[in-house]
């Protein structure tokens, strides 16, 4: 078991000594010195490649349809504001 001060067995950085976990990679005794005893269960990673046009079109689909109440209510100020103005 890797103990600091040395190279991290993970991404070969220095460890300083007294070091409780990699200042580099963050690799320490709990998660696992070497890559082999790594813990990435916990990181919820996807199995299949990501779309990012897809994510695009969908996020902009969203916005859009949210964004089309404030551009409502942004004109209604407008011409309550116009209609100050004339009243005056």
């Amino acid at each position: 078991m890797f103990k600091p001060p040395g190279e991290c067995p993970v991404c070969g950085e220095f460890v300083p000594a007294k070091s409780v976990a990699c200042p580099d990679c963050g690799a320490c005794e709990r998660s696992g010195w070497n890559e082999d005893d790594a813990i990435y269960d916990g990181l919820d990673l996807p199995d299949d490649d990501f779309d990012y046009d897809k994510y695009l079109r969908q996020d902009r689909g969203k916005a859009t349809a949210g964004s089309m109440f404030w551009w409502w209510v942004a004109a209604v100020l407008f011409v309550i504001f116009l209609l100050g103005l004339v009243a005056r």
